[in-house]
């Protein structure tokens, strides 16, 4: 099944692209819906792709691609309006596991698609790893659920996109329905100018353009290169998507936290107040105890 080892180069990458965004949300771009919007202006560059494969399939097929865009966009920005609030190595299990469950909901009902019961337990394995690796326990903090309906409505939004994306892509060639999903989330960051309150904000970035050239420089390329790295992991993802099980590919997202636990770990050497988190041996135990659990769930996958 190489599909699952295309998955794991997604998330892979989208860790690193998660540590990068933490830093921007922080230090550089103070909105949620200013960043959403950038990530669906960006997601235009496939554009470039038309001339490899794009072709009309009727009004049904592009009006779906459309509604997973469009569902795509705004769980970015959920999403990010939870990180905005708390840590992203807290706020992505909880949208991780909403994701994986609302999706094997989605997909065995409306989809058809059949689990084995390796496949069934491996999806649970992962999802108990994930949220296991993210979590300290004992929990003493309610600060753990801040954003917490955000990170819930995330989950619910990213389950159905990548759900109604299986189906678009069982319909059509994966670059062409590549394609028409990305024009979704383009036309779903245009439709956050019509909310008054994201739309003056998104000007005001505008506005804020010109008066620190050098920093709004740092900044763009920071952006374009976190968002190379999520552009990497959308075609991966979703070509994974499109070769195999949708639910299957969303559980595996319990990896990224290894990967998130081990770039954050590096990215506090540099920037600790953002990123720095003390961890004593127990900590440290539980953490090692999730990645064998996230090992068993992907081995009992396979099987």
């Amino acid at each position: 099944m190489n599909w699952i080892l295309i998955a794991l180069a997604a998330y892979f990458l989208l860790a690193l692209s998660y540590v990068i965004d933490k830093f921007i949300l922080s230090e550089r771009v103070p909105e949620p819906s200013v960043f959403a919007f950038y990530v669906a202006v960006l997601s235009f560059a496939t554009i470039f792709l038309v001339p490899f494969g794009f072709y009309w399939q009727g009004i049904g097929i592009t009006f779906e691609a459309a509604v997973s865009g469009a569902f795509y966009i705004y769980a970015v920005l959920f999403l990010y309006k939870a990180v905005k609030v708390n840590e992203i190595s807290r706020v992505s299990p909880l949208v991780f596991a909403v994701t994986a469950l609302a999706t094997v909901f989605i997909s065995v009902v409306f989809l058809g698609e059949k689990l084995t019961f390796l496949n069934f337990s491996g999806i649970l394995f992962l999802i108990a790893g994930g949220l296991l690796i993210s979590f300290d326990l004992p929990i003493k903090s309610k600060k753990i659920f801040n954003g917490f309906y955000n990170s819930l409505l995330a989950g619910i939004l990213f389950a159905f996109a990548y759900a109604i994306a299986k189906h678009v892509y069982g319909g059509s060639a994966f670059i062409n329905g590549y394609i028409m999903t990305r024009a979704g989330i383009f036309l779903g960051g245009l439709g956050l100018l019509l909310i008054p309150e994201y739309k003056k904000q998104i000007f005001s970035s505008f506005k804020n353009i010109s008066k620190d050239k050098k920093k709004n420089i740092t900044t763009a390329s920071i952006i374009i290169g976190s968002k190379a790295l999520g552009g990497g992991f959308a075609i991966l993802l979703n070509y994974a998507i499109f070769l195999g099980n949708v639910s299957v590919v969303n559980a595996i997202a319990s990896v990224q936290f290894v990967f998130i636990l081990i770039f954050s770990g590096l990215a506090s050497l540099k920037f600790p107040k953002l990123f720095g988190e003390k961890l004593f041996f127990w900590d440290w135990s539980q953490k090692i105890a999730a990645i064998f659990i996230i090992a068993l769930g992907i081995f009992l996958i396979y099987g």
